[in-house]
């Protein structure tokens, strides 16, 4: 994987997220955006569900907007993120997942050719709210609905590595 780029998971990723209780829906194949590698684990990256913003109905967009103009010391102003690359798009930050390279499907296509997100502004506020909803999980592991902590553990794992 490429920090700032956009992949789809294989079924086997899904089927593992569900395998522990995770709340996971991608009945879509919609692109995961890779935001970063993880800065103490090499290997292990996390990744951001993205949605078109058009799918969404004008309460769900502006629910979404309401959150994003939060303070940044309410916690729900990480939740999610509105930004574009080939159109716009919401950025389901507080659903983050890590994952390796192992559980990458292929790479999302957009005319033709892998996407990646190149505004650096997006790239700093999405990292910034995710570096947000991971030093809550570390504090209260497991408390978003994709289990976090867990899936993590299980990449750590895998990746040989010591919990």
């Amino acid at each position: 994987m490429i920090e700032n780029g956009f992949y789809k998971l294989k079924n086997d990723y899904i089927n593992l997220i569900h395998s522990v209780g995770s709340v996971y829906d991608d009945s879509k194949s919609r692109p995961i955006y890779c935001c970063i590698e993880d800065k103490n684990i090499k290997e292990l990256f996390w990744c951001i569900p993205t949605s078109n913003i058009i799918h969404r109905s004008n309460d769900q967009i502006k629910k979404i907007k309401k959150y994003c103009s939060l303070d940044k010391r309410n916690i729900k102003w990480a939740y999610y993120y509105i930004g574009h690359t080939d159109r716009p798009a919401i950025y389901k930050i507080s659903n983050c997942l890590p994952i390796i390279d192992k559980y990458i499907d292929n790479i999302y296509l957009s005319k033709g050719n892998h996407l990646f997100l190149k505004n650096k502004n997006d790239i700093s506020i999405i990292r910034q709210k995710l570096s947000r909803i991971l030093f809550t999980e570390k504090l209260y592991p497991d408390k978003f609905e994709q289990k976090i902590t867990t899936i993590k553990n299980i990449m750590l794992r895998e990746l040989g590595k010591n919990i």
